[in-house]
């Protein structure tokens, strides 16, 4: 039933702060620089400024004010411009270069200390304020365009803080997301907002304008910057090396305000300044508040462990990085009743927003010497206490055998971590990551990254096999570790001694290994870094095989999943190779003998064709999952898809369709409805495959009977004393029993098409995979391509025992031959954030080879 109440009285309350404000604002409204409302037409608050109206007010204030710069640093997917605006003194913006090269060098482990304190005497700090990261999070671009023109008019709330603090503030982080909420906002509320929860404009239609385009959390991309927003973003970052950063953010409506303090856990690789600075901003923060009786709370709900927040990233570079929520969300709207019958607007939030970045600038520029001393030591003790990380390069053969160490330095290289590579073979004492063996010799090509150098922290956290979590909650996952998520063997290192290093990645084979002008044809061996050039092949009409079985030719062994691609099959086959940009990859052979195993032209091997697509989204699915697996097919593999929402497959012509991708996602069955569910058995039986993840595939694995496992119930015995458990005992067992990203090895059948090429560096019949607690009762009923052994336990992250014993000899990839199709489910969404390489060949094998079997 609606709650109603009298729209009138509510919103006369709600408007009457937003009047007053326009009462203040338009008695300056004549004052240059211009006010947004000056510009815009508006005062704060009265409606959601869209990012061209937003844009065009920053402009108009770089036009008026020798103090504002706005310098556009990229474009979104949907190429909305992305801006910094950069508000300096003209005595600071006349030297800018100078005094961001001297900040740099404050980054530094090895400046000396006489040198930084010589910076430290005469240089501003940066502080670097992020809005909208998520677009439904609406007040912090309306309170970026007021904060900017605070410290371009000089506003009593920030005096003197251009005297010692560059402002370089980002208003509209997520463009696509902000645009996508004004929008419907627009198109849902009447003449005036309407409070009531209840109503439109307080229901965002799904995906929401909380994420980007390819709908994802932007807040949880910047370690794995997958999207284009991102790596525009830090692009950007060595030029200011800020010494603050804030994410402006919106949590629920009925809420209050946070700040920091963080919540516990905390990463304990952060040294004691960062730790220290966020208290003395909170503290600066909550006389703001006080002086307004404000309510607000700290050092709960928001930690700063997962390292892909942009607080948490950013503290890893030596940046105090903090959030603040003010209470709102997509369901604030303009005017929202709360559960105590008081009213948010979204003046109210915008001003709060606006108060605590006032706030925390005249706290930095109070304490601008101790906190620049505090961030040159930060570098200066990067390495203390800290080992190196040893990545082992693989001993296999063909070209580019290393494609996942190559794809791991790729990450590297873009967050910015330097690394060196061994000239030759050498020594040492190191502890193996969890799954690898003990080893005191290391080949030649091996990569060193070291703890000392200017991201150290950052390095370390995503290298090492564990970051330690001391509580019993986490906001997001609990583990990430690189090696494990490349399949790279890794080793924590504290000494070195000897050996030549040289700086950078090693020399990877470029040229063609094609020398022939007409080869019988060419072997691609296995591997991620196959399957886009592979995906280009076909899609340009090329032709191919799929080789079951290992075989030999000469003295060289090829692994089961090898490609073979026939001149026979394919005219202009070389010139074809070289536009995929497959000839650094392909073997070319002579003879379609083999020395050892089937001949290349066995009937046992599959066809190799690009495969029609629909990939479910929309209602029943997650938006993120849904997201990812759009993202991955169009930028990863470049495959052509339909997308098709669950309640639209009856109007599919599924005749013309090999695979449908059901992305995470519980409600998908209900959105199919049982005549959907139906028709797409009947098709699965016909011949068409299915590949599912997550809670979608433990929703479409009914289909065929594949039942996810259950962990047993107590014992009547044990009822009585589960029943009289306290709250604490009962809070404990519900974190234990949660897996929130947790680190798993499982076992594969390397013989299983789904599991070609997907094993690690030297092992093709273990991966890692990133669990979510989950895994499939096996049956003789379907295949297993992976599962987790008797012996599994978790590497890395939160598990609780309860949780382990239940996935043990568990599956965790499945294929279910239902008539002539299939379904192949993945316990868990390996293509989660776009951060789990080691799902990248599973997921491509099931999409591509699937059909192919």
């Amino acid at each position: 039933m609606l709650h109603r109440i009298p729209v009138a009285r509510r919103i006369a309350t709600a408007l009457l702060a937003v009047a007053a404000l326009a009462t203040l604002a338009r008695e300056g409204s004549a004052q240059a620089p211009p006010s947004p409302a000056d510009v815009l037409g508006w005062q704060m608050g009265e409606q959601f400024t869209d990012v061209a109206s937003a844009y065009r007010y920053f402009d108009a204030l770089a036009a008026a004010s020798d103090l504002v710069s706005v310098e556009p640093y990229g474009a979104s997917w949907e190429g909305r411009a992305l801006v910094q605006a950069v508000v300096a003194s003209p005595r600071h913006r006349a030297r800018l270069d100078e005094i961001l090269a001297a900040n740099r060098e404050l980054a530094d482990p090895d400046t000396p200390v006489e040198r930084a304190e010589q910076i430290i005497a005469s240089n501003p700090a940066v502080v670097y304020f992020t809005y909208g990261v998520h677009g439904n999070e609406s007040s912090s671009t309306e309170a970026a365009l007021w904060t900017a023109w605070d410290l371009a008019s000089g506003a009593p709330e920030v005096a003197g803080v251009l005297d010692s603090v560059v402002v370089v503030m980002d208003p509209v982080a997520n463009p696509d997301g902000r645009n996508r909420y004004v929008d419907f906002y627009k198109s849902a509320r009447g003449v005036v907002p309407n409070p009531n929860p209840a109503t439109r404009e307080h229901r965002e239609p799904w995906p929401g304008g909380r994420t980007n385009h390819y709908l994802f959390d932007l807040n949880r991309d910047w370690t794995w910057m997958s999207q284009v927003e991102t790596r525009a973003r830090l692009a950007t970052w060595e030029r200011w090396t800020p010494q603050v950063h804030v994410d402006f953010h919106e949590m629920s409506p009925n809420s209050s305000y946070f700040f920091f303090p963080p919540a516990t856990p905390i990463n304990p690789i952060y040294p004691e300044h960062v730790a220290r600075w966020a208290k003395r901003i909170g503290d600066g923060n909550a006389a703001a508040f006080d002086r307004q009786g404000w309510l607000y709370f700290t050092e709960e709900s928001y930690d700063l462990f997962y390292p892909g927040y942009g607080d948490s990233w950013p503290s890893l570079l030596g940046a105090i990085g903090m959030t603040y929520e003010q209470a709102g969300g997509g369901s604030a709207g303009l005017a929202y009743e709360r559960l105590d019958g008081s009213i948010l607007t979204l003046e109210q939030r915008a001003r709060q927003h606006r108060t605590t970045g006032q706030a925390t600038l005249r706290t930095v520029m109070e304490g601008r010497s101790d906190l620049l001393a505090g961030f040159a030591e930060f570098h200066r003790t990067v390495d203390e206490g800290l080992p190196d990380i040893l990545l082992v390069p693989s001993q296999g053969e063909g070209p580019r055998a290393d494609g996942r160490l190559r794809a791991l330095l790729g990450h590297l290289d873009a967050q910015g971590i330097r690394y060196e590579q061994a000239a030759e073979g050498f020594g040492a004492q190191a502890t193996p990551h969890p799954g690898w063996a003990v080893r005191d010799r290391f080949p030649a090509g091996t990569i060193r990254v070291p703890a000392r150098q200017p991201r150290g922290r950052l390095a370390l956290t995503l290298l090492q096999a564990e970051t330690v979590l001391d509580a019993t909650y986490s906001y997001d996952i609990s583990a990430w570790s690189l090696p494990f998520g490349y399949g790279v063997e890794a080793h924590a290192v504290n000494d070195v001694s000897g050996g030549a290093w040289r700086e950078g990645a090693p020399s990877w084979p470029a040229a063609s290994t094609v020398s022939s002008a007409e080869p019988y044809g060419v072997l691609i061996r296995p591997g991620f870094d196959r399957w886009p050039g592979l995906a280009a092949f076909l899609a340009e009409g090329g032709r191919g095989r799929v080789l079951a079985d290992t075989f030999r030719i000469d003295d060289t062994l090829y692994p089961q999943g090898t490609f073979f691609l026939p001149r026979a099959m394919n005219d202009g086959l070389v010139a074809r190779l070289r536009d995929a940009g497959l000839e650094s990859v392909a073997e070319e052979v002579h003879t379609g003998i083999t020395t050892t195993g089937p001949d290349l032209g066995t009937g046992g091997a599959g066809t190799l064709a690009l495969p029609r697509i629909v990939l479910l989204g929309g209602e029943g699915t997650s938006s993120g999952s849904f997201g990812a697996h759009r993202y991955f097919l169009d930028h990863r593999l470049g495959l052509p898809y339909d997308q098709v929402a669950p309640e639209d497959l009856g109007s599919v012509a599924l005749d013309d369709v090999d695979v449908v991708i059901v992305p995470e996602g519980g409600g998908v069955t209900r959105a199919l409805g049982d005549a959907g569910m139906e028709r797409l058995e009947a098709w699965v039986r016909g011949g068409g495959t299915v590949v599912a993840v997550g809670s979608g595939a433990s929703a479409i694995g009914s289909m065929g009977g594949v039942e996810v496992r259950r962990s047993a119930g107590p014992e009547e015995g044990e009822r009585i004393g589960r029943a009289l458990r306290t709250l604490a005992e009962r809070q404990l067992e519900r974190w234990e029993s949660q897996t929130p990203g947790t680190i798993l090895e499982v076992v594969m059948d390397p013989g299983h098409p789904l599991a070609f090429g997907a094993g690690t560096q030297s092992r093709s019949e273990r991966s890692f995979v990133l669990s979510t607690g989950t895994g499939f009762e096996p049956d003789e009923s379907f295949e297993s391509a992976a599962w987790f052994s008797e012996e599994a336990e978790g590497l890395s992250g939160v598990i609780g025992e309860a949780t382990v014993d239940r996935l043990r000899r568990s599956s965790w990839l499945v294929e279910r031959g239902l008539g002539r199709g299939s379904l192949i489910l993945f316990a868990d969404d390996p293509l989660f954030r776009i951060m789990w390489y080691s799902g990248f060949q599973l997921y491509s094998n099931a999409v591509l080879l699937g059909p192919a079997f």
